[in-house]
């Protein structure tokens, strides 16, 4: 994604160069040399006496469709004139820059709100670990209370933390929700087996 927005700059500068009237072969040396392997190898081909429109092909190939089709039309400007080309093309790139950069946004958010499902269902597991492991305690302050299976509260809540991360990884990442819950789960195994001893206590009562 990164490469992409980096390439569709580089181009725009090819094509801003060609509007000013510099050659597209002059202007892809300049531009595409350090860009990236395929943009270096566009470069040295240009250099070696290949057309821009041949040396251009591989960038073409291995990118998205924003660069293959500013690629296209450089490829073009042999064809037809540079100029008119460079500044036809200038609008064009700045809509597919925009295009690329709205994309990388939302990649963006979709990893941050990945990560917040995970941190999430970490927190999740941890809590009702916690209070399963310490419902034998609490239920025996509560006299009145019948007595708490302590197996049975701790198979509950760690079946309604794996359902509930579960759903709160498919609903973030679709398939990927296995890593919720078995995040979850393993939150829930080491914060239930730390707490266990203060489940078996007794309350002291004056």
């Amino acid at each position: 994604m990164k490469s992409d927005l980096q390439a569709l700059l580089a181009l725009r500068r090819v094509l801003r160069s060609a509007a000013e009237g510099e050659g597209i072969a002059r202007s892809v040396v300049e531009e595409m040399r350090g860009l990236s392997p395929a943009g270096a190898s566009a470069a040295r081909k240009v250099l070696l006496g290949n057309p821009p429109s041949a040396a251009l092909g591989p960038l073409r190939d291995e990118s998205g469709e924003e660069v293959a089709t500013l690629t296209s039309l450089i490829a073009s400007a042999a064809r037809s004139s540079v100029p008119a080309v460079g500044k036809s093309g200038g609008a064009l790139a700045a809509t597919l820059e925009r295009w690329v950069k709205a994309r990388e946004s939302r990649v963006l958010e979709q990893r941050v709100m990945r990560f917040r499902s995970l941190m999430t269902s970490a927190i999740l597991g941890a809590v009702t670990g916690l209070l399963a492991a310490l419902g034998p305690l609490v239920g025996s302050i509560q006299f009145s209370a019948p007595q708490v299976d302590h197996g049975g509260l701790v198979y509950g809540a760690a079946a309604m933390t794996a359902v509930s991360s579960g759903m709160l990884g498919a609903y973030m990442s679709g398939r990927g929700f296995y890593v919720n819950v078995a995040l979850s789960l393993c939150a829930f195994a080491l914060v239930s087996s730390l707490a266990s001893p203060l489940g078996g206590l007794s309350p002291i009562v004056a």
